[in-house]
């Protein structure tokens, strides 16, 4: 995740973590994900689940400064 993306996501969540009762950043960052996960499952499966996902992935390159 880029620097500037992951300052926005930090003072977001710090500034509405009591409002939206997260539990904790992995909470946040997990609901986030979810919400990507159903919207893709939702336009391009049907809305099912996609199967699979035992797999590990292919690590992202390097941020260079």
């Amino acid at each position: 995740m880029a620097t500037d993306d992951l300052k926005r996501a930090k003072a977001a969540y710090t500034g509405t973590s009591g409002q939206e009762m997260d539990r904790s950043w992995s909470d946040f960052v997990s609901r986030a994900v979810l919400k990507e996960v159903e919207r893709r499952e939702g336009l391009y499966n049907e809305g099912g689940r996609y199967q699979g996902g035992t797999r590990n992935l292919a690590p992202g390159r390097k941020i260079r400064l």
